[in-house]
C-alpha cells in the first residue's frame, strides 16, 4: 500500500511509534484533513509546511524523474510522456501518480502499490463520472480555486453536489485559506485534503493553516435522537453493514430463545 493511501485510511486516527523493548512509545495523531502543495521543481518543497507534495509535469507533460527533497510523501503529475518517465519517478521515490486528464499515459494506472489520483475536469458527463468511480483511483482532485471564503450555503452545496458523485477521497484545490469555522465545514462535508500552489501562497499562511488543521477534531457522530435520513454522499455500503449487524442481533436473540 502507498504512503498516501495509508495516510488517507487513518485520517483523524492516532498511531503509536517506538514499539519494542527499550524503545519509547510515542502517540502521533494523523490530521483530519491533509495539506498538500503543488510544486514546479524537486527543490521547491524545502521549508514548506505540508503533508504531501505534487511535482508538476515536466517537458511534454511527462513525469519529472528527480526526487523531491525534504518530503516524506510526494508524487508526480502527468499529462503526457510515457511509462519510462513514470517508472523513473517511482524508482526515485514517488509514492503516487496524478493523471491530469485523459491524455495521461495509461501507465499512470499501473497495477502496483503506487497511489493513483485523477484531476476531475469541470464539465463531465454522467457516463464519465461512472467510469471514474469504477476506476482504480485512491483520490480525486476537484478545482475549488474560484471558491470565495467565508463559505456560503451555495458554495457548500456546490461542493457537496460534486462529492455526492464519488466515493473516493476528495482533494480540493484552493486559492484562499479557510479559518477554523470553514475548516470544520470542509471536514464535515468530507474533504480529505486541501491543495495549494507553491509560490501563490506564503509559507507562513500554510503554516498557520496547518496549525488550525491540527486542532480539528474528528467529525462528531449524530446521536440516536437525530434525524435518521441518509445524508448526501453516504455510501450504501454503510446501510448494508447496518442491516448485516441487525440480522446478527436477530440471530443472537433466536439463539437465546432456544437455550
Amino acid at each position: 500500500m502507498s504512503k498516501i493511501s495509508e495516510r488517507l485510511n487513518k485520517l483523524g486516527q492516532s498511531e503509536r511509534s517506538g514499539f519494542g523493548f527499550g524503545s519509547r512509545t510515542e502517540k502521533n495523531r494523523i490530521p483530519v484533513i491533509l495539506l498538500g502543495v503543488n510544486i514546479a521543481g524537486p527543490c521547491d518543497a524545502k521549508g514548506v509546511d505540508a503533508d504531501l507534495f505534487i511535482l508538476a509535469a515536466g517537458s511534454k507533460g511527462a513525469a519529472q524523474k528527480s526526487a523531491v527533497k525534504d518530503a516524506d510523501i510526494w508524487g508526480v503529475s502527468v499529462s503526457g510522456g510515457s511509462d519510462k518517465e513514470i517508472d523513473a519517478a517511482v524508482k526515485s521515490g514517488a509514492d503516487f501518480v496524478v493523471a491530469e486528464g485523459e491524455s495521461a499515459p495509461g501507465a499512470a494506472l499501473r497495477d502496483d502499490d503506487t497511489g493513483k489520483g485523477f484531476i476531475v475536469p469541470a464539465d463531465i458527463s454522467d457516463d464519465r463520472v461512472k467510469a471514474i468511480e469504477a476506476g482504480p483511483f485512491d483520490f480525486l482532485i476537484l478545482d475549488g480555486t474560484n471558491i470565495s471564503l467565508p463559505l456560503s450555503v451555495g458554495s457548500v452545496l456546490d461542493i457537496v453536489g460534486q462529492l455526492a458523485k464519488y466515493s473516493r477521497h476528495i482533494f480540493l484545490r484552493m486559492s484562499q485559506t479557510p479559518d477554523q469555522a470553514n475548516l470544520e465545514l470542509l471536514r464535515d462535508i468530507g474533504i480529505s485534503a486541501l491543495i495549494y500552489d507553491a509560490g501563490k501562497i506564503p509559507n507562513k499562511n500554510l503554516k498557520s493553516l496547518q496549525g488550525l488543521i491540527e486542532k480539528l477534531e474528528t467529525k462528531k457522530q449524530k446521536s440516536a435522537s437525530d434525524a435518521m435520513l441518509p445524508r448526501s454522499g453516504e455510501s450504501a455500503r454503510d446501510a448494508d453493514n447496518d442491516d448485516h449487524h441487525d440480522h446478527d442481533d436477530d440471530d443472537d436473540d433466536e439463539d437465546e430463545d432456544w437455550d
